[in-house]
Parts: C-alpha cells; structure tokens; sequence
C-alpha cells in the first residue's frame, strides 16, 4: 500500500510540475556570453561586481518545462530551497555573499556549489567567467545525475 501511495504522489507531482522536466545536467548550458540559442535562461548576475556578470545564464533546453530555477543576489528567495553561490576569493566590495540559486520547494533539482571541483557521484556544469579574476575558473554548479528527466 505504502508503494503505491508513493508512486500516486510520483505521478501527481510531475503531472502538476508538466513531465518534462530538463534533465541534469545533459540539458543545461551556462553562459558567460548572453543566452544561448535553442535554451530559455535566467539571468545570474551581481551588479556589484565590475567584471561582466551582467550577461551571464544558466540555461536549460528549449522545448522542457520551466523548472522554476530563479536567481536572486539579495539573499535566499522566501518559500524556496535555495543554494548559496559564494566565490571566497571575491573581494567583499563585490557582494557575492548573499547571491543564492533557487528551486521551488517541492523540486527533484538539488544543486551544490564547489569552488574549486566537480564533485564526486554528481553532475556538474562548469559555472566561470573568464573575465573575473577572482578564482571562478575553477567553480561548478552540481546536481544528481538525470534529476528532472522526461517520464
């Protein structure tokens, strides 16, 4: 019985999220250039931060559902499970240390931020801009594997 009122609540929550979810992290881009042809992207930015973040996306396939990812550098968004993108080596004039990436609570995304690797057993994205000198060479953006994937 316990099985099947978990696969019902399986169906309702991907039926009630469309199904079609982008899978992690195959179906994401990042871009340090702008948006990127074929994907829907949202702005992740710190305006205080001179080095060229203002054209900088994270991206997800075109054609998917919107998995409700928003971005905010004025601390963690009110309702949302949200992870905290924070370069220790940026001068704190630059105020990265209240800029988070947010799901919407009830999300299969469960993303982890590495300053200095991939991380093991998870799919990461590498999340840089080669114009910042402040060590984001080196910086992913991780989830588990497949999360999200068309049914």
């Amino acid at each position: 019985m316990l099985k099947f009122v978990i696969l019902i609540s399986s169906v309702l929550f991907l039926s009630s999220r469309g199904a079609n979810l982008p899978s992690w992290p195959k179906q994401f881009r990042w871009s340090y250039g702008g948006n990127t042809s074929g994907y829907n992207c949202i702005s992740v930015n710190e305006p205080s931060d001179p080095h060229h973040w203002s054209d900088n996306k994270l991206c997800w396939e075109a054609g998917h559902t919107n998995p409700g990812i928003r971005w905010s550098y004025g601390g963690a968004i009110a309702g949302m499970r949200c992870t905290r993108i924070f370069e220790p080596s940026e001068p704190s004039n630059h105020h990265w240390a209240d800029n988070y990436l947010c799901v919407p609570g009830d999300s299969p995304y469960d993303f982890v931020f590495s300053i200095h690797d991939k991380i093991l057993g998870k799919g990461c994205i590498h999340m840089e801009e080669p114009s910042d000198p402040h060590a984001w060479s080196d910086n992913y953006l991780c989830a588990s594997i497949g999360v999200g994937h068309s049914f």
